[in-house]
């Protein structure tokens, strides 16, 4: 092809590409001067990535089976994901000649990847831009452990269609139910109950994982004592909960458990009859109160709780 195409073919792609830096893995095959390098995340969801091929010095076109299959590689993984879009851009060495042969030798060499990429079905609209850089700066300046020129290359820069934003999902009670379908979404509550807390429970307190009573404990204890003593047909339901910071699953069983056993044990010790206890739960680390953001949090989740109900 003559000089003269050459520039045209050039100025009528779009010129505009972001360079990103080569790094982690290198892939070489130690009887060519023909290598790839491209980042150890290349194939993540990323913004860009760059792919760097090495040519041949004073050569624009590829020879290496091993470089051919690596350019397959990379051509596959665009087949497969049709946002994917491609820069590409060439570079040649201070030695392989003067300002102008160095450019076009670096153009060439994009060029040369440009129709491999074509002719095996990658659209060319996915190719954004193809430049040359002659012996501009490079980013790359040394020679390799096996003597090879690195800056004698091409840059092929993958560019990544952003990531879908994740859907902002409102739960303005932070009780892990959404909103849209919390039925008290300002107040924390359970799953079970459609994101509502337990009504006109008391609230009966222990130490962070304890399940032994004390002063705060007997206080409530004795309140509800009386209550029950003053209207005789009264009964209640206990329930004894743990949170998820006292402990692994089983400590939080256990200590919900024996928090509801000591309860009952306590009333029935105070002569409450037992045919007024209508029912004893555990329901482990599954119904805290709130969401645990401080100590204090923490300590009001360990507790039982007692609801009254008429008979």
């Amino acid at each position: 092809m003559k000089i003269s195409r050459w520039i045209v073919l050039f100025f009528l792609i779009n010129s505009s590409a972001v360079f990103a830096g080569p790094s982690g893995i290198n892939i070489k095959n130690k009887t060519t001067s023909a290598s790839i390098y491209f980042s150890k995340n290349c194939f993540q969801q990323k913004i860009r990535d760059t792919i760097v091929i090495r040519f041949d010095y004073k050569q624009s076109a590829l020879f290496h089976a091993f470089t051919f299959n690596s350019l397959d590689s990379i051509i596959s993984f665009m087949l497969k994901n049709p946002a994917i879009t491609l820069s590409i851009d060439g570079y040649a060495y201070k030695d392989e000649g003067n300002d102008t042969i160095c450019y076009y030798l670096s153009l060439n060499r994009a060029l040369f990847i440009q129709t491999y990429v074509l002719g095996r079905g990658i659209d060319s609209s996915r190719i954004l831009a193809v430049k040359g850089f002659g012996k501009a700066d490079p980013l790359i300046k040394k020679i390799d452990k096996d003597g090879l020129i690195v800056n004698v290359r091409a840059e092929l820069i993958m560019n990544y269609p952003p990531p879908p934003k994740r859907p902002e999902i409102e739960d303005r009670d932070e009780d892990g139910i959404v909103d849209r379908d919390d039925k008290c979404p300002d107040v924390f509550g359970y799953k079970d109950n459609n994101g509502c807390p337990g009504k006109d429970a008391v609230i009966v307190p222990f130490p962070t994982q304890e399940s032994a009573l004390y002063a705060a404990t007997y206080k409530v204890l004795d309140s509800v004592i009386a209550i029950l003593t003053e209207n005789p047909a009264l009964s209640i339901s206990i329930e004894g909960h743990a949170y998820k910071a006292e402990g692994i699953n089983a400590v939080c069983d256990r200590l919900a458990k024996e928090r509801a056993e000591i309860v009952k044990q306590y009333l029935l010790s105070r002569l409450v009859n037992l045919s007024r206890i209508n029912d004893v739960k555990s329901y482990s680390n599954t119904r805290p109160l709130n969401a645990g953001k401080n100590p204090r949090e923490i300590d009001l989740n360990s507790r039982a709780e007692i609801f009254f109900t008429g008979r």
